[in-house]
Formats: C-alpha cells, sequence, structure tokens
C-alpha cells in the first residue's frame, strides 16, 4: 500500500490529478460563500432585494458509515487456519476524504497471538474516499466504497477446551468538516426598523452540508442601532465523537475531545464572536463542545445607510471517531 512521508493526516501536498475536499485544504470561507452564491441563486444587495437560498447541499448527519464486510466468524488454533478481516467504507456525507486522512485500527485481539504485529492492525486507505455530490440535473451520487484489508491472521495458540471468544472492534478516525450557510437582516435603523424586506429579530433557515457535527439554531436580534446580533448552536449529530483536527483523534489528550475549529464569514467587517479571534469579516478559532452541544453569540456592525440581506457562512473542521465491533470465534483443530 502507497504511503506519504507522513503518515497519518499530512494532506499539505496533494497528489496530482487528486481529489481533495475543502476540509483538507484552508480556503478562507469567503471562497467557499461566493461559490455558494453562484449555486444557491443569490439576488443582490441591493436596496430593496432580498437573497433566495434554494437546497445548496444534500444535508444529512452522517460521514463515513462502514462494518465487516468480510469475516469468518470462526477460525481454528494452532496456526492451521490463515483469515482475512475486510471493511467496507462508505462516505454518506459530503466532504471528500483524503486517503491519508482516514485511520483504521482493529483492537480486542493480541496481535502477537494472531501471527501480525501491532502496526499491521492499523492502516490508512488505499485511495481518496469520495463524498456523495449532486450532478447537473440535481440528481444525488453516492461516492464509490472503498475497502481496507486486513490480511493472513492466523491464531497461533492451541486452546484450552472447545471454543473461545474473543471481541473484534474496529475503529475509524478520520478527518471531516461541515459548511453552514445563513442569511442576515441588515436595516438602516437596527432599533426602529419599520415594516421591509427582512425582520431582524426571528429566527433563520440554515443548510447544512452532510456531515455529523452540525449547526442549528441561527436567531438574529438587534443590539444597537449600528449593530445586530446572532447566536447558533454547534450540535454533534452523529454516532461518533469529534476531536481537534489533527490529532488523529488522540485520546491520550483529554483537551483534543470535542473540540471543533469553527469560522464565521459574512463578508462584513468588524464581526466578533464569542471565544473566537477576529480577523477582519470573520472570526474563527478552537471551541469545545459540552455533552455534545456549545452555543456561539456574534456581534455585527453593519453599515446603516442601506436595507439588504447579508449572507453568512459557518464552517466546522474536526477529526471524527465511529466503531463497529463484533465477536470472534476460535474453535480447536484438535491438533
Amino acid at each position: 500500500m502507497k504511503r506519504t512521508k507522513n503518515k497519518f493526516f499530512d494532506a499539505q501536498k496533494p497528489k496530482k490529478n487528486q481529489k481533495i475536499s475543502l476540509a483538507n485544504k484552508a480556503f478562507p470561507v469567503k471562497t467557499i460563500i461566493l461559490g455558494l452564491l453562484l449555486i444557491a441563486l443569490i439576488g443582490c444587495q441591493q436596496e430593496g432585494k432580498t437573497v433566495s437560498i434554494e437546497e445548496p447541499f444534500i444535508g444529512g448527519t452522517q460521514g463515513l458509515v462502514f462494518d465487516f464486510a468480510q469475516l469468518r466468524e470462526e477460525v481454528y488454533d494452532a496456526g492451521t487456519d490463515p483469515f482475512d478481516i475486510s471493511l467496507k467504507i462508505e462516505n454518506k456525507g459530503e466532504t471528500t476524504i483524503n486517503q491519508d486522512n482516514i485511520k483504521i485500527t482493529l483492537s480486542g485481539i493480541n496481535p502477537a497471538e494472531f501471527s501480525v504485529t501491532e502496526n499491521q492492525l492499523s492502516k490508512t486507505a488505499s485511495e481518496n474516499i469520495i463524498s456523495m455530490r449532486k450532478d447537473t440535473m440535481g440528481n444525488i451520487q453516492p461516492g464509490p466504497p472503498v475497502f481496507v484489508d486486513f490480511e493472513n491472521l492466523k491464531y497461533t495458540e492451541k486452546i484450552t477446551g472447545t471454543s473461545i471468544d474473543f471481541p473484534l472492534r474496529a475503529n475509524i478516525c478520520y478527518l471531516y468538516n461541515t459548511k453552514a450557510i445563513s442569511k442576515l437582516c441588515v436595516r438602516k435603523n437596527v432599533l426602529t426598523a419599520t415594516e421591509g424586506i427582512c425582520q431582524i429579530n426571528e429566527e433563520k433557515p440554515i443548510f447544512n452540508s452532510g456531515a455529523p457535527i452540525q449547526i442549528s439554531q441561527l436567531v438574529e436580534n438587534a443590539r444597537s442601532k449600528a449593530k445586530i446580533g446572532f447566536s447558533f448552536e454547534i450540535r454533534n449529530m452523529g454516532t461518533g465523537t469529534a476531536y481537534q483536527r489533527g490529532t488523529v483523534c488522540d485520546k491520550q489528550t483529554r483537551k483534543n475531545r470535542d473540540k471543533i475549529y469553527l469560522r464565521v464569514e459574512t463578508n462584513m467587517p468588524g464581526i466578533t464572536c464569542t471565544g473566537l479571534e477576529n480577523k477582519g469579516t470573520r472570526a474563527e478559532g478552537y471551541t469545545t463542545l459540552f455533552d455534545g452541544v456549545k452555543t456561539i453569540t456574534c456581534t455585527q456592525p453593519v453599515p446603516g445607510n442601506i436595507d439588504f440581506e447579508q449572507i453568512v457562512g459557518i464552517e466546522a473542521f474536526y477529526d471524527y471517531e465511529e466503531f463497529k465491533q463484533t465477536k470472534l470465534t476460535v474453535k480447536s483443530s484438535g491438533e
């Protein structure tokens, strides 16, 4: 299996003709928003004009799904019965995963007793794991499945009795990201706005790309004559656990768990968000989920001389880990 210089999660130098997700590159959110504007049939920011967003994503709360594709649940002892373990992996979300940004590990069995090394029970993928996508007609196209094989295992010891069961767990850690888009209402006078093209004090529709971490409940409100505020939730909607991106789901350091890198882009200067660093027209930085959720509150100065709707883009970057578990039965060969 071909490997890069850095074994895990080195996506800084894409290979020639290699399809890389935005999660693997440090694209500014501004670039992503501009792309979404074209897809979403966005109206102009002019007096009396509104913004229309028409389902820019497939959506959903899954990233990778996987299971044991080839597993003999009963094998024989004394090194007489070699066998393989194969995992079938599919990408049900909207972030393509570079082959080196995924780690698959088997546990529950002693490598020495199964004629392999500890390193042989840990692998990357042999190819990129392509996300779901829409074609030009709007039809959803699934990515092809990828198989990861652990070959030529055999139980070398002799068991006492007729059989013994071992737990067998497959853990998958992968780098993923979530893209979300919504819109804010900007009025000439935020506090005393009369009936117009949009309302400030209300919950806004928000659209998410397919991913286990989702952005929800975006609510806008008036802060002052020339400032609006908005808040939203980051929520783990999947079955796994999020970790700080690039840590390969490191459990040894507690602070890595539930840590999300967040980027909020309004394309208007002066935005500030709780716990994030202001960078002109965006705010970004790490935040930590508590019980799978975190609320972020932002404040945005507005021009004050025109009414319009403004796109806001939110991205989350993280490592994500999930597992499947079954059992492996070793029987006596009678030798």
